[in-house]
């Protein structure tokens, strides 16, 4: 399935939509790249909390996610966050301009529950790193 094709499954739309492609999607896991632009919704005086990276993961995992529904399902795979347990992010902020990779890695997996091990890289250095909790109105999770 192309880059398009995953994000256009995904629920995520207009400025809530944060990934601009999906780079790979493989086994368990996934990474997806996302640039910071001036009109990013939150970004303020060109910088962006280093708290999106819980979203970031999110939105990662809402790729592999759909990546795994055939083409015949419903359109778009539906889910929400519950929540983080662990969430360490090295830098304060992001940058206007800085392209960050995210890579998650389903490390759990019952019915609709999932639970994904989750980086955030930007220019090869990690900048954020932890785990999330989430639920899918798909089987895709089940791993």
């Amino acid at each position: 399935m192309s880059s398009s094709d995953v994000l256009a499954r995904m629920p995520h739309r207009g400025p809530m939509l944060f990934l601009d492609e999906v780079l790979e999607v493989s086994g368990s896991k996934a990474r997806t790249r996302t640039v910071l632009r001036d009109d990013f919704i939150l970004a303020k005086d060109g910088k962006v909390s280093s708290l999106v990276s819980i979203e970031l993961f999110a939105q990662a995992a809402a790729a592999y996610m759909a990546s795994k529904t055939s083409p015949t399902e419903r359109p778009t795979v539906q889910g929400a966050l519950l929540g983080s347990r662990s969430l360490d992010t090295f830098v304060d902020s992001f940058d206007v301009g800085d392209e960050l990779i995210a890579e998650v890695e389903q490390v759990f997996g019952a019915g609709a529950l999932a639970q994904f091990k989750c980086a955030l890289f930007r220019a090869g250095q990690k900048v954020a790193e932890g785990n999330i909790n989430v639920v899918s109105g798909s089987d895709v999770v089940r791993g």
